[in-house]
């Protein structure tokens, strides 16, 4: 046995590296934000949300981010329990657009803490999901992650975005 340790070692070895391999599991390779209960909407009408005097969510991600793929999940028993309309705007679209993009960053202009960071909220576009609440013309609320539909609750009845809330 001591003259074949190193031997014993690597197959030891080899073995679990397999195993791991095998057994691991891994979250589905080109697994897409489901937005089929979103309005999905372009930069031109993300600004849009802001001439209205009716208040909006809007959650702003790419189509591949694994939290948002979670996320999606809330956002969807907290629209359909409270009755209002998700806008969401995928990232991966906004070249297409550009000069619109440009203005909906300016009207993102919350002072936003991230990561002991702070700036304008739109300075952190790109880390997703990035939920936003306008209202009276302007941006009132932001936040960067995930939030259960309690939360979702709390800030759309706060913000008077479901109708079944008073404004």
């Amino acid at each position: 046995f001591k003259n074949n340790f190193a031997i014993y070692a690597i197959l030891i070895a080899s073995i679990i590296i397999l195993c791991i391999a095998l057994f691991v599991t891994k979250e589905t390779p080109g697994e897409k934000v489901d937005t089929s209960m979103f309005r999905v909407v372009t930069p031109k009408e993300a600004l849009r949300l802001f001439d209205e005097d009716k208040a909006n969510i809007l959650v702003i991600s790419t189509s591949d981010c694994a939290a948002t793929i979670k996320y999606v999940d809330s956002l969807k028993i907290a629209q359909a329990k409270y009755s209002y309309n998700t806008y969401y705007l995928n990232l991966d679209d906004v070249e297409k657009d550009m000069k619109n993009y440009e203005k909906l960053l300016d009207k993102l202009d919350m002072e936003y803490n991230f990561n002991s960071k702070v700036d304008k909220f739109s300075s952190f576009m790109g880390a997703t999901p990035m939920t936003v609440i306008i209202k009276n013309k302007k941006m009132v609320h932001g936040y960067i992650g995930t939030m259960s539909v309690d939360t979702l609750y709390t800030i759309t009845s706060l913000y008077g975005v479901s109708p079944n809330e008073t404004n």
